[in-house]
């Protein structure tokens, strides 16, 4: 037998058993993660978003399973979630189209609590079938959907022919990724040139270190349903994270934390930094892990950092390495020196 072929029978083992006993091993739950989690900005500074990971499994009773992820959205929505996000398929692999009956009952709570949802289906498209998540704004109203790029070994689905998607909500850019999608780079990296902010990754298991080390290479917060761990810009289990109740895991991100390369910046930030006592701060070195990176956050609302950056001329790190791409390759073309 084949190392891949071993890979994937192990993989559908780990995956089988994390959705038949419904919940992680506790050795899952305190895997070895990165520790110095960032300290959550205060009330009213950034640009804070509040998620919701409802780990409730795969597959099962539609009916029953429907139940509990309306029962598990009424508490997000009570404690001011703006996006929840359910495991793929969570409600049963009977395919229905968009909108269908699991969509609409899910639409009535985002309507009801304001609050945005990617609710993971077995999309009926025509003659085709898709692994689906579909996204439902604050009215209930569907934004869009993501079609799950690598189907899994056995599922019987189609593949996405639409490839990754990012979508524009009134908090940030996101983006969806699917189970098995976790072990393609190129989706994540995709995800990272198209400006996602967050990446909700709705699974049938953990996902663990992988996904710490996609968020540490790209620098977007990552929503892993499987077990509800949710991971900051950093690659670490996000600050001040909390489970109100079982299978349900909150936490608030900032999407205004903003990351710059130490390269040809520091005269600009020093000057940012005097110019806005009181109003920005620079995050300690520890939250980097010694990394060439400077770490800025508003400490006053209404004050972006984002906006000052530009306004100081400062790159932000994802755009140091988009223009760099873009200069050093134009420069190969051309065969000249950089």
């Amino acid at each position: 037998m084949s190392r891949t072929i071993r890979s994937f029978r192990l993989w559908g083992m780990l995956a089988a058993a994390a959705v038949s006993f419904g919940s992680p091993p506790v050795d899952a739950v305190r895997e070895s993660v990165p520790r110095g989690s960032l300290r959550p900005a205060e009330p009213g500074t950034g640009r804070p978003v509040k998620v919701a990971a409802i780990p409730i499994g795969y597959d099962g009773d539609h009916d029953q399973k429907l139940a509990q992820a309306i029962d598990l959205l009424e508490t997000a929505g009570e404690k001011g979630v703006d996006i929840a996000c359910l495991p793929e398929e969570f409600a049963g692999r009977k395919a229905e189209p968009i909108p269908g009956p699991t969509t609409e009952a899910v639409a009535a709570l985002a309507r009801k609590h304001h609050m945005w949802i990617v609710c993971p289906i077995r999309e009926q498209a025509g003659d085709e079938q898709y692994n689906t998540a579909v996204l439902l704004d604050r009215e209930g109203k569907v934004a869009g959907y993501y079609r799950k790029v690598f189907v899994f070994w056995g599922e019987g689905l189609q593949a996405s022919r639409e490839g990754v998607k990012v979508f524009q909500t009134d908090f940030g850019r996101i983006a969806i990724l699917t189970c098995f999608d976790a072990n393609f780079d190129e989706v994540w990296q995709e995800a990272e040139r198209k400006g996602a902010e967050i990446v909700l990754w709705p699974s049938a298991y953990g996902g663990g270190m992988p996904l710490r080390g996609y968020s540490m290479i790209h620098n977007y917060c990552i929503v892993p349903v499987g077990w509800g761990t949710l991971i900051d810009q950093f690659g670490r289990s996000a600050a001040g994270a909390e489970r109100p109740r079982e299978k349900l895991s909150i936490a608030t991100f900032d999407l205004d934390l903003t990351i710059i390369h130490q390269d040809f910046t520091g005269p600009k930030v020093a000057k940012l930094l005097q110019e806005h006592p009181g109003e920005v701060e620079k995050v300690p070195d520890i939250a980097v892990d010694g990394e060439n990176w400077t770490v800025l956050r508003s400490m006053k609302a209404g004050v972006r950092v984002r906006d000052l950056c530009a306004r100081y001329g400062i790159e932000t790190l994802r755009e140091y390495r988009h223009r760099s791409r873009d200069e050093i390759n134009l420069r190969r073309q051309k065969g000249e020196r950089i």
